[in-house]
């Protein structure tokens, strides 16, 4: 046999067994299984009020034993259980000591904030103390919830009585003085 011939039958040979190589080596058994449709999705934490942006209470011009008292309604619409709490986020000015804060939480068949007609106490007052001794954080805020219940779910809502109280016994000194602007911020956060 020529040179020739002996290099074209090596050539065809390689290529049949590289050929064949190849067939094996792209053929397998397979099989295949999948979990489809998975999503997460984030609940949500959601308060309202009814007070449409005004204060719960305005004392201008205040005299020892003058009070101011509103009903707010507060409302839970989240669709994580939540624990919520009140305190102020607010610096409270020179008056704060001689004004009392009290909060009541109960129900109002018809809560028009800041209307009080018809509401009716749970029972103690969450807060009734120095407007200045009023918690200034959430993790030392006063906790409340819906009844005898230890969460807020959806659909949740507790109307609060707010009264401030210029102290009847208010000395001559703090004539002038004020509290400042401040808020009283309920706050919910996820179980």
């Amino acid at each position: 046999m020529s040179m020739p011939r002996k290099v074209a039958r090596t050539a065809v040979v390689v290529g049949v067994v590289g050929t064949v190589a190849s067939v094996g080596a792209f053929s397998a058994f397979s099989s295949q299984t999948e979990n489809t449709g998975n999503v997460v999705t984030a609940g949500t934490v959601a308060l309202a009020d009814n007070d449409a942006g005004a204060a719960a209470y305005t004392l201008t011009n205040a005299k020892p034993g003058s009070s101011a008292t509103s009903c707010i309604r507060v409302s839970y619409s989240g669709s994580l259980d939540a624990d919520v709490k009140l305190y102020t986020p607010s610096t409270i000015g020179a008056l704060g000591p001689q004004v009392n804060l009290k909060i009541e939480p109960g129900t109002q068949a018809s809560s028009t904030f800041p209307s009080c007609t018809g509401f009716t106490p749970d029972g103690a007052a969450i807060y009734d103390g120095p407007l200045n001794s009023f918690p200034t954080t959430y993790a030392a805020g006063v906790a409340d919830n819906p009844g005898s219940t230890t969460k807020w779910v959806n659909g949740d809502a507790v109307v609060y009585r707010v009264t401030a109280t210029l102290s009847a016994s208010a000395p001559d000194s703090v004539q002038g003085a004020t509290t400042g602007a401040h808020a009283i911020r309920w706050e919910a956060r996820n179980q």
